[in-house]
């Protein structure tokens, strides 16, 4: 399952600051929003139809440039980020050449 969030900016709103928390994709579903990631150079004007893909622990101001501009929020699930770190930990352990021996003693 996957969280996904919808919001309206009206052009007239003041440009909103995120914290975003976990990887998450914003995506510009009606009119034009403008994006800043803090630390980057770059602001983005991104059109109906694009998206950014958002780092965890990213700040981000987002305002709308038209009346009624839409954008949603998504995130992967829990159960997805933990599958790609069990498949992260496989790969570790697959790399490894020799396995560690314990001793069991028997009292």
């Amino acid at each position: 399952m996957r969280e996904i969030r919808t919001f309206e900016l009206d052009g007239r709103d003041a440009p909103t600051r995120w914290v975003i928390d976990r990887p998450q994709t914003l995506r510009v579903t009606r009119g034009q929003i403008w994006l800043t990631i803090e630390g980057g150079a770059d602001d983005y004007w991104l059109d109906a139809g694009a998206s950014v893909e958002l780092k965890p622990y990213t700040t981000i101001w987002v305002s709308g440039t038209t009346d009624a501009s839409w954008f949603s929020m998504s995130s992967d699930s829990t159960r997805a980020g933990a599958r790609r770190l069990r498949e992260m930990v496989r790969a570790l352990f697959a790399r490894r050449t020799t396995w560690p021996r314990i001793a069991i003693s028997k009292a």
